[in-house]
C-alpha cells in the first residue's frame, strides 16, 4: 500500500514537471516550493529528480538540500516579483555658466585686396543654453606684408549642435578692428564667420575651425602719377581663409 502511495506521488511530481508549461514574464520567477512531512517548507529551483528516489533543490542563496520522496508531501511552483533592477537615468551633460576661449590662427589672402594675416582672439561670455553661447572680446590681427597691427573689439556668438566629446559647431565674431599702426582713423569693420569642431578635454575644449574673415582697411594710392607724394584714401575689405586652433575653458 505503502509503495502504491510513493508510485502515485512520483508519477504525480513527474507530471507536474512536465506538464507545466513554460511561462515567460519580465517581471516575474519561477519557483519550486517542496512541503515537507515534518512541516517544513522549503523554496527554490529544483535542479535533479531521481524517479522514486529524491529531489535536489537549490535555494536562492546558493544552499543544496537533497529530500527522500518519502518526506516529500507534496510540491507545487509559484510565480514570484522579481524586483527590477533600477536603471541609472542618463545625465544630460551641461555647459559650464560660464566660458573663456583663447584662439590662434592664420588667414591666408583671397581676393583682390587679401593680404596674409596672424590672428589672436580673446573672448568671455555665459552660454545662454545648452547651444547657444554669447560673448565679448578683443585680439590681434597682424598684416605682415604691410607691418600694420589692428586690434579688433568684438561681439562673439555660437552655436553648437550636441554636448558630446566631439561637437560641431557654427561661429560668428563681428565688431570693429582698431589700426594702431597707422592711426585709429585707419581702421574698420571685421567679419569673422566660421565651421569647427569641439573635443572634450576633461573641463575644458580644444577646437579647431576654419572661416572667411573680411577686414575692412584703408589703402593709399597715388592718384597723380607726376605728384607722388599726394596719396589718395580708399577703404577696401582684405578677406582671407582662416584657420584656427582655440582652448574654451
Amino acid at each position: 500500500m505503502q509503495q502504491t502511495l510513493i508510485k502515485k506521488a512520483t508519477l504525480f511530481l513527474f507530471c507536474f514537471i512536465l506538464a507545466f508549461p513554460f511561462i515567460k514574464g519580465q517581471n516575474q520567477s519561477l519557483t519550486e516550493v517542496v512541503y515537507l512531512k515534518n512541516g517544513s517548507i522549503v523554496k527554490g529551483n529544483i535542479v535533479e529528480w531521481i524517479p522514486n528516489e529524491s529531489i535536489s533543490m537549490q535555494t536562492s542563496d546558493g544552499n543544496l538540500f537533497v529530500f527522500k520522496i518519502t518526506e516529500i508531501e507534496r510540491v507545487k511552483r509559484e510565480l514570484s516579483k522579481v524586483e527590477a533592477t533600477p536603471q541609472k537615468e542618463k545625465v544630460q551633460k551641461t555647459p559650464n555658466l560660464y566660458e573663456s576661449n583663447i584662439a590662434l590662427g592664420f588667414g591666408s589672402s583671397s581676393g583682390k585686396y587679401g593680404l596674409d594675416v596672424l590672428c589672436f582672439n580673446w573672448v568671455y561670455g555665459k552660454n545662454l543654453d545648452k547651444h547657444h553661447f554669447l560673448g565679448a572680446g578683443t585680439g590681434v590681427r597682424y598684416f605682415d606684408a604691410i607691418e600694420m597691427t589692428m586690434i579688433p573689439i568684438i561681439v562673439d556668438w555660437r552655436y553648437k549642435i550636441n554636448q558630446n566629446d566631439i561637437s560641431p559647431y557654427v561661429r560668428l565674431s563681428a565688431g570693429y578692428s582698431l589700426n594702431v599702426s597707422n592711426g585709429i582713423e585707419n581702421s574698420g569693420f571685421l567679419v569673422d564667420p566660421r565651421i569647427g569642431i569641439d573635443f572634450k578635454l576633461n573641463q575644458s575644449f580644444l577646437s579647431i575651425d576654419m572661416g572667411y574673415q573680411t577686414q575692412q582697411m584703408a589703402f593709399f594710392t597715388i592718384e597723380n602719377p607726376n605728384i607722388p607724394w599726394e596719396l589718395s584714401k580708399i577703404y577696401r575689405f582684405s578677406e582671407s581663409l582662416k584657420f584656427s586652433l582655440s582652448l574654451s575653458f
